[in-house]
């Protein structure tokens, strides 16, 4: 074992912080009243948030304040007095934060303050980690999906790692799941996920979508010797006896060098599991045995713990990591395209890929043709090569890194010039290329959107979860979706094959059913991951107009499951002043 790794425990009430202490935790995470992606729990007043730090440096107990969720534009003159108050009053180890804009604003305004990069981040490659240093991050929280290898990469970049250990973990990727936004008005983005994926929906298994909590105390070792700084346990919306709980089997974990025996595991499934425990994506199997619910044999089992943990040795007085300064990027005009030159429609095709005859009726009409990467070097497109834009998946694995870096090198070679990218580890492996800015960056302030200005983007899409009048003036091409189904959920999981059984193909086309009979597409994509669109199209072709004054260049028609009469009949839309004959949503 390199060396001990920390234990970081949730803490969703003082009740909860206690517990945590009492059980051994090293350091803690807890949320203020706002700005949080737990924005249900039971959290921290002002005072509250007083009283909790004096509590943690008495007991020697890091402290990490969440400021998790996307910001907007109006919000940062709250944050930014709310971040003064804990810089002067609670004085935390660290800051954990999602959104690009407000690290911008931290950095400039607040140095001295740590900052570690939030698993909304959706931090999944070991080359995310020299992007997070140049911004003054100290640690990065894992996504949940990665295995050991991939984590064990990002520990060697010398950045602090922390991974969750322990707890409920999300069906599709953390940070890009828009489903409960869109279809609930309630964003996981913004702390107010409903959890539409622990909802029944249509079909033999009727929780397709529903995952078993993580559990990786039978890996510690592994883990530990893998560099991985610090441990978290999910579960500030839990009670405060199961925080103390969990904390204290993995504080003996921890203090005796080993992993889990069979009777701690079967203890720690009886505090709370749903079917059991997965520990998938950390060894690499990923199917239909990480699905699970809470059943009733599961609340049945269940054990109290109230009272049962006795109190942990007080714990040594650990120094704070220097704060690093941040070295922003400088845009190069020269490896970009300007704005004037990206006006009009981009034909976007995730799903059904369009025909020849399609592309000679249509590409003309287009400034841009986006298609999956895989699908960039199919001789259909080759005569339009010049528009073409490969979108990298959205997250590479380290085992998949080499054959992604072939399949965009194969691009380079055919003439493709231009990538669309939805991570910054995207502009490593894009170099030399016109990139432009996906969805998945979340956009949806002035302040993000400048630093990726600075990133040397040519283009930028704001996010779904806007009205896409964000910005006049950028430096990059304004994007937005002017028809399709936004896309819901990412997930590495094949739902398809957990629904009714997969082909293993490229675009394999499903769909996922719920109460209402609403009917979700699913395409199957790089390495058999998901995405789940919304169920009817989101239309907004009718405001281009109003995008066009607030500074939007390009539209994107996002084609999914369309047959190629409709995929002709939306382009024939964009281009007049018709009203659509279809059903269709605002988001």
């Amino acid at each position: 074992m390199k060396q001990t790794p920390l234990l970081l425990a949730p803490a969703g009430s003082p009740a909860a912080l206690k517990a945590a202490i009492d059980a051994g935790a090293d350091e803690v995470y807890l949320g203020g009243s706002a700005f949080n992606a737990r924005i249900n729990a039971n959290n921290f007043d002002r005072e509250a948030l007083i009283k909790a730090g004096r509590l943690c440096r008495n007991a020697n107990v890091g402290m990490h304040i969440t400021l998790n969720t996307l910001i907007y534009d109006r919000e940062f003159r709250s944050v930014l007095d709310y971040i003064s108050f804990l810089a002067s009053d609670v004085r935390p180890d660290a800051l954990i934060v999602q959104d690009l804009g407000l690290v911008s604003l931290i950095r400039r305004e607040f140095p001295e303050i740590a900052i570690h990069a939030s698993t909304q981040m959706r931090i999944h490659s070991h080359l995310d980690a020299d992007y997070l240093k140049s911004l003054g991050f100290t640690r990065a929280v894992l996504a949940r999906e990665l295995p050991l290898e991939d984590i064990r990469a990002f520990a060697d970049t010398g950045l602090e790692t922390e991974i969750f250990v322990h707890g409920a973990i999300c069906v599709s990727e953390s940070g890009g799941c828009l489903m409960s936004s869109v279809i609930g008005n309630r964003s996981g983005n913004r702390g107010e996920c409903a959890q539409p994926c622990r909802l029944p929906y249509k079909g033999e298994n009727r929780f397709p979508l529903s995952l078993k909590d993580m559990c990786l105390a039978s890996h510690l070792r592994e883990i530990a010797d893998a560099g991985v700084k610090s441990l978290k346990i999910e579960g500030r919306m839990k009670a405060p006896d199961y925080v103390g709980a969990v904390t204290s089997v993995y504080r003996r974990l921890l203090d005796e060098g080993r992993n889990a025996s069979g009777e701690e595991l079967k203890y720690l499934a009886k505090i709370f599991s749903r079917s059991g425990f997965t520990d998938g994506y950390f060894v690499s199997r990923i199917g239909r045995d990480m699905f699970g619910i809470r059943s009733e044999a599961d609340k049945q089992n269940s054990i109290s713990v109230s009272g049962s943990v006795k109190k942990a040795e007080k714990r040594p007085t650990r120094e704070r990591p220097a704060v690093p300064p941040a070295v922003f990027p400088e845009r190069d005009e020269s490896r970009t395209l300007h704005p004037s030159k990206q006006k009009g429609l981009v034909l976007r095709f995730e799903g059904r890929l369009p025909s020849e005859a399609l592309l000679k009726r249509q590409a003309d009409m287009a400034a841009r043709i986006d298609v999956p990467l895989a699908s960039v070097t199919d001789k259909r497109f080759l005569p339009y090569v010049d528009k073409l834009s490969a979108i990298i998946p959205r997250s590479v694995f380290l085992n998949e890194l080499e054959s992604v870096k072939a399949l965009i090198d194969e691009a380079k070679k055919l003439g493709v010039k231009q990538a669309t990218v939805s991570s910054l580890n995207h502009l490593t492996l894009c170099d030399g290329m016109y990139l432009h800015g996906d969805y998945a960056f979340n956009v949806v302030n002035r302040e993000t959107l400048a630093l990726l200005e600075n990133y040397s983007l040519s283009s930028v899409m704001l996010s779904p979860e806007t009205d896409g009048r964000l910005a006049r003036g950028s430096k990059c091409a304004l994007e937005y979706i002017g028809y399709g189904r936004t896309p819901l959920m990412y997930t590495r999981t094949c739902i398809i094959a957990n629904i009714n059984g997969c082909k293993h193909k490229e675009r394999c086309i499903s769909e996922l059913v719920d109460r209402t009979g609403a009917a979700f597409p699913i395409i199957s994509g790089h390495s058999h991951t998901n995405v789940v669109y919304n169920s009817l199209p989101g239309y907004r072709l009718d405001k281009k107009s109003e995008l066009k004054k607030a500074g939007v260049g390009l539209l994107t028609l996002l084609f999914t499951d369309e047959s190629e009469n409709r995929m002709d009949e939306i382009i024939a839309l964009a281009t007049s002043n018709e009203k659509p004959q279809f059903k269709y949503t605002r988001r």
